[in-house]
């Protein structure tokens, strides 16, 4: 259904059935009787005077069409029980008032036909309502809520496919963006402006990942986490997501210009990306439930969104987005982890931009940050030198090369102490972190 809504068509072929059912039943005579019927009941109250009654009998068709197809779509629109009897209620009494109020006025009008009409129009709509493509609105609104995009939200209805209330696994990227607060400010020191600050990052991420078509699994007061890939099967979920945070970063140092005139003070934010396997359905009791995931990397994304902080770098990724969009962004390894839950060891990365925006220089530069970057782990302090030197840009910042560079620095003037020793044989000579150092 290209052109129409889902709903829209039930809607209009559960009020064209009834019509058609009530038309026939017109044309074969079987509501004249009825006509004639409520005329002599009007004529006993003294209603219409004593002339002939005058009947527009090209209104009655056209109004009989218009009416079921209105009570069935805001039947079938409804969602909750109550709005659903409220519509038809209201229709069936409008519908049966019509008659002797315009006998009042001379005017016969056959109520039967349209009152046939919105009854066989509220029913088919009230039996759509208990399928599952009818309930899965409501499911949506309750589990899905403000986390999505009003057109995420439409497609989602519109899909034949289950978005996977029941339970579904699924390949999914989450993106972590966490606002780190100013240390020592007066905007900080002041409760009421420090809020202030906090909600104008809040809302101005979540509403930017929503228009990306995320889903927000929560926005706290320090974090935004979002989802891609969660709602349906999406094969380009993490492309997606990168794409979306290198947006976001444009957005952010736009937003940092006014945290700056507004507070004197810059914005500190870091975003981490995982991609993992995760389990999603609808989480909760009946009354109160929502569409959220177990497993997944979403643990590990908010670690690398606080890793930022403390390697000076804005967008950092794991293992997992890594293998998946290594075709098609420029991405430089920082750090290596020990992870003891999975007993493995595991790279992080620093997402620059998309391959095709890279120049010839910047592409240089990338692979001299890599070849610096396993010099330093191989304990060669002036072959890093060397390299991350090669891997300068001139006139452009780049915090976590001037750290690199630091340690480089420091490994060639400090030797190398006993505690120093020990750590570096049991990460096998490599600059292994432990995660839960992030």
């Amino acid at each position: 259904m290209p052109t129409m809504r889902r709903y829209s068509m039930i809607s209009l072929a559960l009020g064209a059935g009834a019509t058609l059912v009530v038309l026939a039943l017109v044309f074969a005579g079987a509501f004249d009787p009825v006509a004639e019927w409520l005329g002599g009941i009007y004529r006993s109250y003294g209603w219409g005077g004593s002339g002939e009654w005058v009947r527009y009998r090209w209104i009655e068709l056209p109004l009989l069409t218009l009416v079921a197809l209105a009570v069935s779509f805001g039947i079938v629109e409804s969602t909750r029980v109550v709005q659903k009897v409220l519509v038809a209620g209201l229709s069936i009494t409008v519908v049966a008032l019509l008659s002797p109020a315009l006998a009042l006025y001379g005017i016969l009008w056959e109520p039967v036909a349209l009152l046939s009409a919105t009854i066989l129009a509220a029913g088919g709509a009230f039996l759509f309502s208990r399928t599952g493509m009818g309930r899965r609105k409501r499911l949506l609104e309750e589990a899905l809520g403000t986390r999505v995009s009003a057109t995420v939200f439409s497609n989602l209805l519109e899909d034949p496919v289950d978005p996977g209330f029941v339970g579904a696994t699924r390949e999914v990227t989450t993106v972590v963006c966490r606002w780190f607060p100013p240390d020592e400010s007066s905007a900080a020191q002041n409760p009421a402006e420090a809020l202030k600050m906090a909600s104008l990052f809040l809302r101005s991420v979540s509403s930017f990942m929503l228009a990306r078509g995320a889903y927000l699994n929560e926005t706290g007061s320090e974090r935004v986490l979002a989802s891609f890939g969660m709602l349906r099967n999406d094969e380009d979920h993490a492309e997606r997501a990168c794409r979306a945070a290198l947006d976001l970063r444009g957005r952010l140092r736009g937003l940092s210009r006014e945290y700056e005139s507004r507070w004197y003070v810059p914005l500190r934010w870091g975003i981490g990306i995982g991609t993992g396997t995760m389990m999603v359905g609808l989480v909760g009791g009946p009354e109160r439930f929502s569409f959220n995931g177990l497993g997944g990397e979403m643990d590990f994304a908010d670690r690398l969104a606080l890793a930022n902080r403390r390697l000076a770098s804005d967008i950092l990724l794991g293992p997992g987005s890594y293998r998946v969009v290594r075709e098609k962004f420029a991405l430089r390894p920082l750090e290596m982890l020990y992870d003891p839950a999975k007993r493995s060891v595991v790279e992080i990365y620093q997402l620059l931009s998309t391959l095709e925006s890279l120049s010839e220089d910047e592409k240089a530069g990338k692979d001299w940050f890599w070849q610096g970057v396993i010099r330093l782990r191989e304990r060669d302090f002036e072959g890093a030198l060397d390299c991350f030197s090669r891997a300068k840009t001139v006139g452009v910042e780049d915090a976590p090369l001037d750290l690199l560079t630091g340690q480089a620095q420091e490994g060639i003037a400090v030797p190398e102490s006993r505690p120093g020793r020990i750590i570096r044989n049991f990460a096998d000579e490599t600059q292994i972190r432990p995660i839960s150092r992030l």
